[in-house]
């Protein structure tokens, strides 16, 4: 199979952290099934994981508000409650 282009796998809008997130995490995972069931792999688990991308097999599912920043103040009581140790 060719190696597919970072346009290839993202649709319009999505965030390109998301897709390596989201390929790391199928790596992990095709990492630790052939680690549980004693399998060899052949080929690197990050490429299986880009191909299962790329075929379809797993898709990008992305929050409405990815890319938002939210204000997360912390107020004078929640930093009295941080000091407590």
């Amino acid at each position: 199979m060719h190696r597919p282009s970072v346009p290839e796998l993202l649709k319009p809008g999505q965030s390109y952290y998301s897709l390596v997130v989201a390929v790391a995490k199928r790596a992990r995972e095709i990492a630790q099934q052939a680690d549980d069931n004693g399998d060899i792999l052949l080929e690197k688990p990050v490429k299986m994981a880009v191909e299962d991308f790329a075929k379809g097999k797993y898709k990008l599912v992305e929050s409405d508000d990815i890319g938002v920043i939210h204000d997360r103040r912390i107020s004078h009581t929640d930093s009295m409650d941080l000091d407590e140790d």
